[in-house]
């Protein structure tokens, strides 16, 4: 008997269809348009002539990711499970990742199940289902393949992140004092599905980076998730040291609004720091803290600069391609005016607004030479908002924006002057007009 099957007069209801989330508020945009001092108030249309560096609207990340999903979902679609199974364990095992660090098997494994996850989100979102669309039964199908395969650790990632992320679609991104209870309840039966489902794979003893990552995103559903957050994610950076997503996740779960605290933030990025030293250099401190800074600023007030810069030059050193050096150049350039404008009045921190803008302009002098977009759009907003109210086009046309004006700044005197500055893949050329 499936799971589905034994438990549908006890859950049927928590599976159905339920109050629409409330939507993300995006937060306020940092002030890009002056260095903080009066000098220059100019925006990069003014110069926009003037500055030339060509601009990738579409990344090899974005290519690699839409092909790995639509490779997921084509297999998904014509029921060839044995093929997809073979594939996602195989870049499993080899790390397989995109250039921003998303596995390639976590993403075919999301286009498998992409199909029944929009189903249950639309009929989330809008209090019914789509047309021609009976996600419920999209859950029992997606239960039936595992049964057929109780033994594969892929089929069973497919089928537990399906229950992992309509379980986040039931709960949304709210504390959890304003929680429905019929929405807790929910979140927390698909989450003990998905922990049920998992538990009989070992991480460790199959060498899975991919398992390992889904325990973590289990934790949320712990009664002490606090008490796990360290453990589990230092086993899956042991077993997947060169992909700094996992770094990034581990230091967001170690705020204070998740499970942690900024002082406990900055000592497990030096501990990973330290365990990864041969991979990164300083670079996991730099990781650790750096989705955590835009998400929730006050962590600056415990930040080590020099440390943290010291981590952005070793992971462009180890990573010198123009996926990193548009992440990293966009982390500073918000991280810069935030700081710039939080300190201002208290004067605390005076150092730290001036390095960190010393870091964006070595940056942008010795690593950029071409703008993404869209990563300058998640810059502004924090990477990890997901907030549904943004399209990915208008993220994008800010997104280019905000990095057009924030390369400008380095040069705004030579700009002023009449000079042209030419980006290119040997490196920039300023020339008088």
């Amino acid at each position: 008997m499936t799971f589905i099957s034994d438990k549908k007069a006890q859950l049927a209801g928590l599976f159905s269809p339920s109050l629409p989330r409330e939507r993300a508020q995006r937060p306020k945009s940092a002030r890009t348009s002056d260095f903080g001092d009066g000098t220059f108030n100019v925006t990069y249309r003014e110069m926009q002539e003037r500055l030339h560096i060509p601009i990738r609207e579409t990344t090899l990340d974005q290519e690699e990711g839409d092909k790995a999903r639509e490779f997921g979902l084509y297999m998904a679609r014509q029921e060839r499970w044995d093929e997809l199974a073979e594939k996602i364990k195989k870049h499993d095992q080899a790390r397989d990742a995109t250039p921003a660090g998303v596995q390639v098997a976590e993403l075919m494994a999301f286009g498998a199940r992409s199909d029944v996850v929009r189903a249950a989100e639309h009929s989330l979102l809008h209090g019914r289902a789509a047309a021609d669309s009976d996600f419920f039964s999209g859950v029992e199908a997606l239960e039936a393949v595992l049964c057929e395969y109780p033994d594969d650790y892929a089929i069973a990632l497919i089928v537990a992140h399906m229950h992992i992320d309509i379980g986040w679609a039931w709960r949304g991104a709210r504390s959890t004092d304003v929680v429905k209870e019929i929405n807790r309840e929910a979140f927390e039966a698909h989450f003990q599905r998905a922990t049920d489902i998992l538990s009989g794979f070992d991480p460790h003893d199959m060498q899975s980076a991919a398992l390992s990552a889904a325990r973590c995103a289990l934790l949320p559903s712990k009664s002490d998730p606090g008490a796990h957050l360290i453990r589990e994610f230092e086993a899956l950076i042991d077993l997947d040291p060169d992909n700094p997503r996992h770094m990034r996740a581990l230091g967001n779960y170690l705020l204070p609004r998740w499970y942690g605290s900024y002082q406990a933030l900055d000592l497990e990025a030096r501990r990973t720091a330290a365990r990864t030293f041969s991979h990164w250099g300083a670079g996991a401190y730099t990781w650790v803290w750096f989705d955590a800074l835009l998400v929730d600023p006050e962590g600056f007030d415990t930040l080590e600069a020099e440390y943290f810069l010291d981590g952005v030059k070793d992971i462009l050193e180890c990573r010198p391609n123009q996926h990193i050096a548009n992440l990293l150049a966009a982390h500073l350039f918000q991280s810069w005016q935030i700081t710039r404008e939080r300190y201002h009045e208290t004067g605390c921190r005076p150092d730290l607004p001036p390095a960190l803008r010393r870091g964006f302009e070595d940056v942008v002098h010795n690593h950029l030479r071409e703008l993404h977009p869209l990563i300058w759009g998640h810059a502004e907003i924090g990477f990890e908002n997901t907030a549904r109210i943004i399209s990915a086009e208008r993220l994008a046309n800010k997104g280019q924006e905000t990095a057009l004006n924030a390369v400008a700044m380095p040069f705004l005197q030579k700009l002023q002057a009449g000079e042209t500055v030419q980006f290119g893949p040997d490196g920039i050329q300023q020339n008088d007009r």
